[in-house]
């Protein structure tokens, strides 16, 4: 199914003029270099570029000897430079014999200057001649310069000249002759030429850099029925062609991939012309600010789009209809996510929607995360950002393996977000210092778990109390022992002021939270003083009395569905206290 659906998006491609897909035999990579080129063979100039180009195809090179390009390769092929001067030589010699043997065919100029250039290049003297010196400070670098050629005086890179591209392609129909092994495709059901190895390399998911197969077969436990290699998936050459390129193009596509931590997913509209409903989704993963104007040269989707996204997402958070005739909701759409795995890809999620129901999936999540004083952070928290705010230190490098893929599949399903977020986020907001504590991301984060934990598990009762902002009337003992450990904290604060080495938030609020029995008679004893001291404490006095009337006893233990509901119940009455001295500064002034 999944490779179905891509060779299906691979021949949309084709049709869309636009998209700049890659047809069978060709690749697009990116150059770096140009050599210019007299009509006679001359080496003239060579000039620094930053594109990319559609070349003759580069497959996926592996092995001790592998094999060079057609007329645009790395510089140690074309050209023999490298740190190793009898590695270039080996390498250049290659390239020369390969490149040679198809342009000899070929009756134009473009072949014969290239086979003179190629004829007269010394690759041990690269390092003596006075144009590749102008470019040596480039060459220390850790990269990949792909170089193509070029005539002086003439439109136009050499591989598009149009008897060099079909002797390119009459190569490419040899190839195929020479080792054919007949069988019916998994994917298109023709009996047809099979794949041994599907040599597209699938770049941008991770893994190695020269790319990662999705589909491959190496060690003998792999193996059925005697078959060997791909064999044993029998997928057709134009197949594995077509969906590895249809895969590296949404993987390098800004609008059709999200990655979060080591998982990244593409999707793409099953139908052609599907590129409104994809910006528009790809904006929901990750929103970003409509208004401002200075990073405009840095967004990954015009302004326009952007604010047509956020209106349609806000419509379907409030519950309405999309209400955007470009947008068609009854779209299918793929979701593939991946992973790397060595030196392949693994499949971490797989789903077919349709874009109006992921919309309505992504809107129930953002508004399960809507929580008060989110409007500090814009309103909105992508996913990313989320699970940046989980880890350790903050920093998304500690994001746990597999979390971003787990994550994913429950907010666009609808199900229940995983345990590991929500054991993680406790621990974030019981730990102290820089970087910890309970923050409004991490406060969201505990209030959509429960609440969704409540619904799926039709607990009306308990789904109820889960609320945006400071619910007064909830009764659970958890949460209301997070607000009187929020007004025990400002009674100290109050009496103390801000500069206190260590406060009653840093000494017990995970002993509070998790063992409140043994925690909240000494802290009621300490509040005493604080209330004394406090400009305000009768009126804090009162606060704590209201808390403390609706407990009967402080429970030796708290579960983890407890715990949650103690940082939220904190967390809530903390921004109580803050939107009330600002009502009172506001009334002062």
């Amino acid at each position: 199914m999944i490779l179905q659906a891509l060779n299906e998006h691979y021949q949309r491609l084709l049709e869309d003029k636009e998209s700049g897909i890659a047809p069978p035999g060709y690749s697009i990579v990116d150059i770096s270099f140009v050599l210019v080129l007299s009509e006679t063979g001359d080496f003239l100039d060579m000039f620094k570029v930053e594109q990319t180009e559609l070349v003759p195809e580069h497959k996926k090179r592996q092995g001790i000897n592998p094999p060079p390009y057609f007329l645009c390769d790395k510089i140690l092929y074309s050209l023999g430079i490298g740190k190793n001067k009898m590695e270039g030589k080996k390498r250049f010699e290659q390239y020369r014999d390969y490149n040679q043997k198809l342009l000899v065919q070929a009756k134009c100029m473009e072949a014969k200057a290239v086979s003179c250039f190629l004829n007269s290049w010394n690759p041990e003297e690269w390092d003596n001649n006075a144009i590749i010196l102008r470019h040596q400070d480039e060459f220390e670098k850790p990269a990949n310069y792909n170089t193509v050629y070029k005539i002086d005086g003439h439109n136009g890179y050499i591989h598009d000249q149009e008897e060099i591209a079909a002797i390119w392609m009459e190569e490419q129909i040899e190839k195929e002759d020479d080792a054919t092994v007949f069988g019916q495709c998994l994917v298109t059901g023709k009996y047809t030429d099979i794949a041994r190895t599907h040599e597209v390399a699938i770049k941008g998911a991770g893994g190695q850099p020269a790319g990662t197969a999705l589909v491959s077969f190496q060690i003998e436990s792999f193996r059925s029925y005697g078959k060997t290699q791909s064999y044993n998936a029998p997928v057709s050459k134009k197949v594995a062609f077509a969906y590895g390129t249809a895969l590296n193009y949404l993987i390098a596509s800004k609008t059709n991939r999200v990655r979060l931590a080591d998982t990244t997913m593409v999707f793409w509209a099953d139908k052609k012309g599907g590129k409104t409903e994809e910006t528009i989704l790809s904006w929901c993963f990750d929103p970003v600010d409509t208004e401002s104007e200075a990073k405009s040269d840095e967004r990954r989707i015009d302004l326009g789009a952007a604010r047509q996204a956020k209106t349609i997402l806000e419509r379907v958070k409030s519950g309405l209809s999309v209400g955007d005739a470009t947008f068609d909701k009854d779209t299918r759409c793929y979701l593939l996510g991946l992973a790397p795995n060595a030196a392949r890809l693994s499949v971490r999620f797989w789903q077919v929607s349709n874009f109006g129901d992921l919309l309505k999936k992504i809107a129930q999540h953002y508004k399960d995360m809507d929580i008060i004083g989110l409007e500090r952070l814009g309103g909105i928290i992508s996913p990313w950002r989320t699970l940046k705010a989980l880890a350790v230190r903050e920093d998304s490098k500690n994001i746990p393996p597999l979390l971003g893929g787990q994550f994913l599949k429950s907010i666009l399903s609808g199900s229940m977000y995983p345990q590991t977020i929500y054991d993680a986020v406790l621990q974030r907001c019981r730990t102290g210092g820089e970087h910890n504590g309970v923050t409004i991301i991490r406060a969201a984060v505990i209030k959509a778990f429960l609440l969704r934990k409540y619904r799926i598990k039709n607990q009306f009762d308990k789904e109820v109390l889960i609320t945006v902002s400071l619910n007064e009337s909830n009764t659970n003992t958890a949460y209301r022992l997070g607000r009187l450990f929020s007004l025990l904290e400002k009674a100290q604060k109050d009496a103390l002021g801000n500069e206190i080495n260590a406060t009653i938030r840093d000494r017990y609020f995970g002993a509070a939270s998790a063992t409140p029995g043994s925690v909240f008679p000494l802290l009621l004893r300490l509040s005493r003083h604080h209330i004394a001291k406090a400009t305000y404490g009768n009126v804090l006095d009162r606060k704590i009395q209201d808390v403390m009337n609706g407990l009967d006893a402080f429970p030796a233990h708290l579960s983890m569905e407890d715990q949650g509901q103690f940082i939220l119940g904190y967390y809530h009455q903390n921004q109580a206290n803050y939107t009330k001295n600002q009502t009172n500064e506001e009334k002062k002034g």
